[in-house]
């Protein structure tokens, strides 16, 4: 008999629960790591048992999983779907012009 556990609080599934299911995986390269996260939209026991499959009793343990993964107090869900690619799209970032200036002077 396989028993699924929640990835965040290790919590034992049982066998009338509805609960929350995943793909997660990870990539490392030379210079860079990428990880996802899938939410699917519901249970279904073959890829329940597919080895990047990530299992949740409820919501919060699903948003403890993520930020801890992608270390973003922000990761949250979205409408019951995990999109770190608009989350990502939030951060900022800034560039300097090579001289320090910030525009030109009047003459």
């Amino acid at each position: 008999m396989i028993q699924f556990a929640c990835d965040s609080c290790r919590r034992i599934k049982g066998s009338n629960e509805v609960w929350l299911m995943g793909l997660a995986a990870e990539t490392v390269g030379v210079t860079a790591a990428r990880r996802e996260v899938t939410i699917l939209s519901v249970w279904n026991s073959e890829e329940a048992v597919d080895r990047l499959a990530v299992h949740f009793c409820s919501e919060e343990c699903k948003d403890k999983y993520v930020t801890k993964l992608f270390g973003r107090e922000d990761a949250r869900a979205e409408h019951g779907k995990t999109n770190m690619r608009k989350a990502a799209s939030r951060t900022k970032f800034s560039r300097r012009k090579k001289n320090g200036r910030r525009g030109k002077k009047a003459a």
